[in-house]
This record gives structure tokens, C-alpha cells and sequence, in this order.
């Protein structure tokens, strides 16, 4: 068996972007491996030390096997980029290396282009590793490697099994942070008694003095003493309770806030028809992409696009939005709609997030601030300029925007909006569909995601 192993390597761009830290791990060439985590916690980084491409700062790298690097493909045109990605796994796997190294192998992949890409995958004889937030990929590896906080930490098994490790370990940190609370209260009790016992000893002890049952100097004497010894027994409950202040502080920052909360609309959402395309043709150039295409769609449905990359989906899309004008036929649109393009690219880049929530909902600068906190922005980070948000931050500043105030579009349409987010930030997003209640347009190439946000009809293009 040939293998790839990194033994306690320490990795970092910048004095600020520390990446591993002593991580120690092996890849083989038989198993199909998927390494997951937040956007920047060095996925990609990881793929290029098992490459080679770059080196450890201290620590070590043993290539013991062949490896073929597959680089992630950024395209504008998904039609292009499918046919790249589409290319250039078949050149991996032809390569018949001992371990395939793949960054986002199905990105820009429509449904028959990621069948087969899993069938080849399955039936490749030698080892891969694999970094992607496609859930119907991570439900066929072997194990899945997760990054967080400069170290791994390896599940062994597909998505289900990492998943229910996860919902474990979360409990148990929840169970933990529980326990924590309890014994700093019973320690802060104790503390409470303790000075309530030497106030009524000191009260006590002065009584007596005025009694005369006791002299000024013994009763001296055991008041010292008395402190003496309640000092020892306060440094030793004060030592403790830091420790338990330091648990807390330690399991708050493993647990997850990322709840979100949206608010019920205003008003009922648009019932009757909300899209009424008649007759519409549009063509790029010499090539002719709908040529007298109807199309209705009613309030209250969750619809679908789907279709082979260049059947048009994004370009109804845009056509709907009228950023498209088409070359005949006429679009009708009812109610309030919102579109969230591919790089969630609806907010300005130069406003702060409270700023942002203020124009495109239209709320006062209080209300933007309760909208704020109910997605995650609370304090200096309601104030964040959104060119410095990383990714999960960009999407839930967006949903906010557009989902946090009572007035909510009646339909919301989103194309490929699970592409380049993180598990995490995929998971966030189902959440908050699933608490609005508005119609959904969607071009997704996520079938999990689709089924989880309870899409109900699909047109096929």
C-alpha cells in the first residue's frame, strides 16, 4: 500500500494566518477521502502539501505514492466550465495516479455530468482525496476529514456518520457547558455562605467583647486566625471558580451560534401569478437559447430549473429580472421579487452591514440593528464593511437584507446558491428557506439542497 503522510507540520502564509499547527495524518491509495471546513481553514492548502507544490514550515511531508492534482476551475459561463471540469477529470482519472488529488471536482457539473463523474469515482481503482461541500459527493467517500482551529480531526465514515458524530459532539459540548454553569453557581453559593458565616462570626465575636465574655486581645486572636483560615478556603473556591470560567470560555468558543431568526411578514405573501412569459425568444449571438417559450409561475410555489449547462437557466433568470432584454415576447412580473445571483453580489461592498439592511429593506437604522443581531451581527460586527466579510458572513448579511425584515419579497430566486459555501454555510441557508414562506425560483445543480428546501416542481429546459 502506498501512501502520503504529513507528520507534525506547522503551515502559515502570514504571521496572521496560521493554517496547521503540528497536524499528523495518512493517505492511502485505496480509500476515497473528503476533507471539509470552513472557508479558509486551508483545504486547498492541504491538497498542495500532499502535492508537493508547496512545503511545510517545520514538520514533514512523505510522498510515497503518484498523485495527479486537479486545481479547482473558476468559470463565468457554467456551459464552458462544465465542459473544462468535465475534461479535465477525465484526464485524472485516466492518469491512474495512486491517490487523485481533487479541489471542488464537481463544480459547474450539471446532473448526467456528476453521474458520471461519481460512477468514475467509484470504479477507480487507487486512492483519492477529495475537497468539496457537495453532500451527494461526501455520501460516497470512505471517511471524511474535517479542519477547524489548525488541526483535523478524521470521522470515518460518509456524510451521514460525520454528521451524527457532529450532532454528538455538540451535545456532549452543550452537556459540558451545562455542567459548567452549575458548579460556578454552586461555587459562587458557597463563596455567598462562606461570607455570610464570618459576618455573623465577626458579629458574634463583637457581641461578646460588649458582653465581656471574651477579651479585646483572644477575640483578636480568632479573628485572625478565623481570616487566616477563610482566606486559604477563598484563594482555594476563587482558584476553582477560574477554572470553571475557563472551561466555559473554552466550550463557548466550540459551540455553534448559528441560528437565525426571520421574522413572519407584514402581510400575506402574493398568492395568485407572480411570472407570465408569453412567446419569448432570445438568442446570444448566432446561437439561440428560447425561441417562442411560455412560462407561468404562481405564488406559494417552490419550482426548479433544470437542464443541461448552455439549456438557459441562468439566462431565464436574468431575463425575469430584465438585466436580459429579450429579442421578442413579452415578461410580466407580479408582487416583490428578489434575485440572488451566483456571487451574492446584491449588497455594496463600500457600506457596512447595518447600512446595507437599511437601503434594501428599507428600515430605520434601530430596526436594521434588531435584524442585524437576529442573523448573527452583533456589536462592531453590525459595522463590518461587507468587502471584508469572509463567506458565510457575505451570505447571512445578504439573507438578512433581503429576508430579515417583515416585508419579504413574495418571491425569491436564486441561482446556484450553494456554490462555493461551506457545509456550514449550505446548512445556515436551508434554515433560513425553510422559515420563509415566500415562492423560490432555484437553478441548482444540489439535489440535496433542493430536496431540503422542499422544492415541489421542476421544469426541465
Amino acid at each position: 500500500m502506498n501512501f502520503i503522510s504529513l507528520s507534525n507540520v506547522f503551515f502559515s502564509y502570514d504571521a496572521n494566518n496560521n493554517l496547521f499547527d503540528g497536524v499528523s495524518v495518512a493517505f492511502n491509495n485505496i480509500d476515497k477521502v473528503a476533507i471539509v471546513g470552513d472557508n479558509g481553514t486551508g483545504k486547498t492548502t492541504l491538497l498542495k502539501l500532499l502535492s508537493g507544490e508547496i512545503k511545510p514550515e517545520s514538520g514533514s511531508v512523505a510522498i510515497g505514492a503518484s498523485v495527479y492534482m486537479l486545481n479547482q476551475i473558476n468559470a463565468s459561463d457554467s456551459r464552458s466550465g462544465g465542459e473544462r471540469q468535465s475534461l479535465e477529470l477525465a484526464r485524472a482519472f485516466d492518469s491512474y495516479a495512486d491517490i487523485l488529488l481533487l479541489d471542488e471536482p464537481t463544480n459547474n457539473l450539471d446532473k448526467d455530468a456528476k453521474e458520471k463523474f461519481f460512477n468514475d469515482l467509484l470504479s477507480y481503482p487507487f486512492g483519492a482525496v477529495i475537497v468539496s461541500h457537495d453532500r451527494e459527493l461526501l455520501q460516497k467517500v470512505d471517511k471524511i476529514i474535517e479542519i477547524q482551529n489548525q488541526h483535523i480531526k478524521v470521522y470515518g465514515g460518509n456524510y451521514d456518520f460525520y454528521v451524527a458524530q457532529k450532532k454528538a459532539e455538540e451535545e456532549n459540548i452543550i452537556a459540558q457547558y451545562t455542567d459548567t454553569q452549575k458548579r460556578i453557581a454552586r461555587l459562587n453559593d458557597t463563596i455567598n455562605i462562606a461570607q455570610n458565616t464570618r459576618q455573623h462570626h465577626e458579629a458574634k465575636q463583637k457581641k461578646d467583647m460588649q458582653n465581656g465574655k471574651r477579651s479585646r486581645l483572644a477575640a483578636n486572636a480568632l479573628k485572625g486566625k478565623s481570616q487566616e483560615t477563610e482566606a486559604k478556603k477563598r484563594a482555594i473556591i476563587q482558584k476553582k471558580l477560574n477554572q470553571q470560567f475557563e472551561m466555559q470560555q473554552y466550550l463557548s468558543l466550540q459551540m455553534r451560534d448559528d441560528k437565525i431568526k426571520i421574522p413572519l411578514p407584514s402581510k400575506p405573501f402574493y398568492s395568485k401569478e407572480l411570472i407570465q412569459i408569453s412567446g419569448l425568444n432570445f438568442a446570444y449571438k448566432n446561437k439561440t437559447i428560447f425561441t417562442d417559450f411560455d412560462f407561468n409561475m404562481y405564488g406559494g410555489t417552490r419550482l426548479r430549473l433544470a437542464g443541461k449547462n448552455g439549456s438557459g437557466k441562468t439566462t431565464l433568470l436574468k431575463l425575469i429580472c430584465k438585466e436580459l432584454i429579450p429579442s421578442s415576447g413579452t415578461i410580466k412580473t407580479f408582487g416583490k421579487i428578489a434575485y440572488l445571483n451566483q456571487d451574492l453580489s446584491v449588497l455594496n461592498k463600500d457600506k457596512t452591514v447595518v447600512e446595507n439592511i437599511m437601503d434594501i429593506a428599507n428600515v430605520s437604522k434601530h430596526e436594521a440593528h434588531v435584524i442585524a443581531a437576529n442573523f448573527g451581527f452583533r456589536g462592531d460586527k453590525s459595522i463590518k464593511k461587507v468587502s471584508v466579510l469572509s463567506g458565510g458572513e457575505l451570505l447571512k448579511a445578504t439573507l438578512a437584507a433581503v429576508l430579515g425584515s417583515e416585508t419579504q419579497p413574495d418571491l425569491l430566486i436564486l441561482d446556484e446558491p450553494t456554490n462555493n459555501l461551506e457545509i456550514k454555510s449550505i446548512s445556515i441557508l436551508e434554515d433560513a428557506l425553510n422559515q420563509y414562506h415566500g415562492a423560490i425560483l432555484l437553478v441548482s445543480h444540489d439535489e440535496m439542497f433542493a430536496k431540503n428546501i422542499k422544492v415541489d416542481k421542476t421544469l426541465q429546459l
